[in-house]
């Protein structure tokens, strides 16, 4: 199998260009941090095992940024509807296995659900009866949506804030994708 080596005086450039932090590129090609920095201001000339680490380490990083969002996206969304119970919810949730859930009006997006937010409802609620309120009344902000194009790379800075984002395919949402499924996709 051929190995494609990267020129030394390129790497550093290439680094940037996918959002790689010299500490981050060591990680992947297994070598130090300090290799990284001397191979980028030309203080060593690597070898040839060093090279072709960090040269694969790269080329499978620029692969992975084109991946899209479209090819992880769970379709059809699991979602329910604002004016539905939320004990239905709740019983949604448990029977699908999920954590969170988008929330509709009328075909419209207009806010989500997760495990985390009906706990603190819960727990600081002192109306019991707050499970036969319609989830209109106990909805969070909406997922973000992002095009079905969006490289896979580009939602790892969305999931240190969400939990899930949904994708959108000509103006509709047509998936969802939530923290596992970006995981799971980096192990295929």
């Amino acid at each position: 199998m051929a190995v494609t080596l990267l020129d030394p005086k390129q790497i550093k450039r290439i680094r940037s260009q996918l959002g790689l932090t010299q500490a981050g590129l060591a990680k992947r090609a297994g070598v130090s941090q300090s290799i990284i920095a001397k191979v980028e201001s030309g203080a060593v000339d690597p070898s040839y095992t060093t090279l072709k680490a960090i040269s694969g380490a790269l080329l499978t990083s620029a692969r992975g940024s084109m991946r899209k969002a479209s090819a992880i996206a769970s379709s059809p969304i699991i979602a329910v509807e604002a004016n539905q119970k939320l004990q239905d919810c709740i019983a949604l949730m448990r029977e699908r296995a999920i954590s969170q859930l988008p929330v509709f009006s009328k075909g419209k997006l207009v806010g989500s659900l997760s495990e985390g937010h009906i706990l603190s409802l819960l727990s600081s609620s002192k109306n019991r009866d707050l499970l036969n309120h319609p989830v209109s009344e106990l909805v969070q902000t909406s997922f973000p949506v992002v095009d079905g194009d969006t490289p896979i790379d580009a939602l790892y800075s969305l999931f240190r804030h969400v939990s899930a984002v949904l994708v959108s395919d000509h103006g509709e949402i047509s998936g969802i994708i939530t923290k596992i499924d970006v995981l799971i996709s980096e192990t295929r």
